[in-house]
């Protein structure tokens, strides 16, 4: 594969993800959709994993809604992520010095490190959650998340399959076959949720508290 239909197909992966995410978000962007920014405090209701409180002297039960907290799942998924971009990247670096078995060995761990952020991503959005005034709407955090689940499983496609071609002995040092675009892509994923983390869910939350 040439340099230019690497180039080629990095920008095509990129314009599949960015209409995923433009998708994703533009029903909320009408003229009576949700806020970005929450003027209240606003509950998310995963439904899956619903904490409920029984009142016995009035009968009444409730959900019990924690408020977010920044330093929780999505902390967990961030350091995954952070950490499965790396490995994705040494893996591209080991490929282009012919070390081929070291490349593929970390690309798993990549993808295993991955597969753990998503746990924590998931898990956070299968409970109940209160995000507080100032923070970006849940409804809005919820379409860009699954967006990223979109996003993720593409590129963890791509690169299992590029893993395989790799161990089938058919992608090499001399004939990548799309191995350094995958890697490369990848590490864009991890990169993605980790600033999706820290400019959606930690500033606002952060800058919420202050002003509370």
């Amino acid at each position: 594969m040439s340099r230019k239909a690497a180039l080629i197909g990095f920008l095509v992966v990129q314009v599949i993800t960015v209409v995923l995410w433009v998708t994703a978000v533009l029903p909320l962007m009408q003229p009576n959709g949700p806020p970005f920014i929450g003027t209240a405090d606003e509950t998310f209701t995963g439904r899956i994993f619903s904490a409920l409180s029984f009142n016995f002297r009035s009968g009444e039960t409730s959900l019990i809604s924690p408020r977010f907290n920044p330093a929780g799942p999505l902390l967990w998924a961030s350091l995954l992520m952070l950490a499965a971009g790396a490995a994705g990247f040494v893996s591209l670096q080991m490929f282009r010095l012919g070390r081929t078995w070291i490349s593929v060995g970390l690309a798993a761990v990549a993808l295993m490190l991955g597969l753990g952020g998503i746990w924590f991503i998931v898990e956070q959005w299968s409970g109940d959650t209160m995000f507080g005034a100032g923070s970006v709407g849940p409804l809005w955090l919820y379409a860009m998340a699954r967006a990223f689940l979109l996003q993720f499983f593409i590129g963890f496609v791509l690169l299992a399959l590029s893993i395989v071609t790799v161990i089938a002995g058919f992608a090499t040092k001399e004939r990548p076959l799309g191995f350094h675009v995958v890697a490369l892509n990848w590490v864009v994923v991890a990169v993605v949720w980790v600033v999706t983390y820290l400019a959606l869910y930690l500033a606002p939350s952060l800058s919420a508290g202050a002003t509370a």
